[in-house]
Parts: structure tokens; sequence; C-alpha cells
């Protein structure tokens, strides 16, 4: 796929605001950190607003406190209508929070980069890569394209990006390719041990207690191929854990041989509802995710849950009746 047109929007514009996701991840972060590194190297002035906070285990990558949740207009520079926007990992304007009430319609112009299958058209000539492993992949090639030199700090934003969103490269999108820019990577000084400590391995002591909590919620459905885990906001409370904290519980009922599809839902302190979504071979959770208005990958999906957790459960199960016609609930 031709980098042409970002390289355009890049060249031709001098200030920048970058952004991702509503509750950001690895891939979102470090794709986030490394284009900042980029621009500045280009010269650019670059800031980055989010709408929410960036998880503990993903900011040893920012060294100078660049990660900002916006939360007023007092916090964005004066001259806003000078700016561009680049949105990052997600290619639903609907999901990156305050982002597109305070920012959008202010700035020059704005682009897209992102890797996720998404039923949502984009107006502009954005870069959507559905093949791609992480968005931060896609920025590897561009700097390369572009001769940026990666240096240290942005390599390990990088890595730490790849690692999280191929699940330490054991996802279907992982690719020749990643291996070969993760050696890159390596060679340009990034310890793999120390980012995966960092991401996998420094969660709370509370931690394991509300994971002990959400695997008592576990129900088996379709003859044990369908695990659901419910996590609401008193669990978070009574733990003494961090919301995020709880973003790979949902992994661990693939672990069994029997388990296809994994579903989590789930409440922060604010009440928001989730329902993350994860899966194995040729059942695809993004079209069940993309009909609640979410997105994502054929095999990880996750959407805003619009009413009671135990309705949407009952929908969900319905949905996926296609790929279990054979077995009994």
């Amino acid at each position: 796929m031709g980098y042409g047109p970002v390289i355009d929007f890049i060249s031709k514009h001098d200030k920048f605001i970058l952004t991702t996701h509503e509750t950001p991840d690895g891939d979102a972060l470090g794709s986030e950190y490394s284009m900042l590194c980029a621009l500045r190297k280009l010269g650019k002035v670059a800031r980055i607003f989010n709408a929410d906070p960036a998880p503990q285990k993903f900011t040893f990558v920012d060294k100078t406190g660049e990660f900002v949740v916006l939360e007023n207009e007092k916090q964005l520079p004066e001259d806003l209508g000078e700016y561009v926007l680049i949105i990052l990992d997600v290619n639903d304007i609907n999901n990156i929070g305050q982002i597109a009430g305070l920012v959008l319609p202010k700035v020059k112009n704005y682009f897209i980069i992102d890797h996720h299958d998404s039923e949502h058209d984009t107006l502009n000539e954005d870069l959507i890569q559905k093949s791609a492993s992480s968005t931060a992949e896609i920025l590897y090639q561009i700097f390369q394209e572009m001769k940026i030199d990666i240096d240290f700090d942005m390599a390990q934003a990088l890595f730490m990006a790849i690692v999280f969103d191929t699940g330490s490269f054991i996802y279907p999108k992982t690719t020749a390719l990643t291996f070969e820019i993760a050696h890159d990577l390596v060679v340009k000084g990034v310890n793999p041990n120390q980012i995966y400590s960092n991401v996998y391995e420094s969660n709370s002591t509370p931690s394991l207690i509300l994971m002990s909590k959400i695997m008592s919620t576990l129900e088996l459905e379709y003859n044990n191929h369908v695990a659901i885990q419910t996590m609401d906001k008193q669990d978070i409370i009574a733990s003494g854990a961090r919301y995020e904290e709880s973003d790979q519980f949902i992994n661990i009922p693939l672990k069994s041989r029997d388990i296809k599809v994994s579903i989590f839902f789930k409440e922060n302190l604010e009440g928001l509802k989730r329902c993350s979504m994860r899966s194995k071979g040729d059942i695809d959770v993004a079209i069940i995710a993309q009909s609640y208005g979410g997105g994502g990958h054929k095999t990880a999906a996750g959407f805003k849950c619009p009413r009671t957790f135990e309705s949407v459960k009952e929908e969900i199960l319905e949905k996926l009746k296609i790929y279990f016609d054979q077995e009994s609930k």
C-alpha cells in the first residue's frame, strides 16, 4: 500500500495534534508517542490529547509526560485553527471521546492511520491497512519511507505497541514483516524482556484479588465453547485494583482448548459499560461488535454496552448460534 497521501499530509502541515481511541491501549499509545517524536524530528509542532488516561503499564515510554487527557478547551492551543489532527489506531471518529467535539471541528483537516476492520466509511483520503498487525507496524514503514531516523525512544514505543497488539507475536495478523520490524527495533536497542515485563508483569497485588472475583463469575455456554465473565464497578472498589488492570482477563478462558469465544462484560468506576470479545478460528466477533456500534478485528473486538449486561449477553449468544448450531447451550 502506498504511503504518498499521508506523507503529503505530514509534509504540507506544520502543527499537529495526535489522538487515539477512548481507553487507549498499547498500540494506540506507542503509535502516538513514536509519531510525536517523528514529527518533532521534522521540525513540526506536535502535541498529544486523548479522551482517557494512559494505563500506568504503558507510560514507561512517555518520559516527558506527553500523554495529556483533554478535559476542557483551555488546554488547547490558542491557534488551534492552524493545527491538523492525526487520529491513530481507530477509524471511527465517534470513538475518540471529547476530541470529536473540542478539536475535530476546529482544526484545518484530519487524517486517520489505522489497521482495524470497520463498517464505518471514512470521507478522508485516510490510511487504513487492515492486513497490518498493528498501527505501529504501519508507522514504522512510513518512517522508513520518509527516512526519519528511528531512535531508541521511538523504537521502544513501536515495539511496545507491536507486542501488545500481536499478543506477543501470536495473533492472526502477525506476519514475517512483523518479525522483521521487531528485529530491527531490537537491533536499535530495545530489550524485549523489559517491554514484556512492563506490559504484562506490572499489575498490582490487588489485581490478583480482582482476577479471582472475575473468574468466579465464569459462565460456559454452547457445550463449553463460549466463556462469559462479568465485572462491575463494585468488584473494582472491593479489590482495590485499577480498572485497566483487568484488560487481560478476557484471554484467560482462551487458554482452554475447548473455548472458542471469550466474552468479558466490564463496568468502570464511572459506570460506563463495555463488552470485549475474543475468538479462535473462523468465528468473527468484529461483526457482532459492529452491530452495536463498535469494531475491531475478526478475532478481537468490542463495543460500549447500550443496555444491561444480561440483555446484551442473550443477544450475543443468539448471534453466535450460527457457529454452534449443532451444539446445545
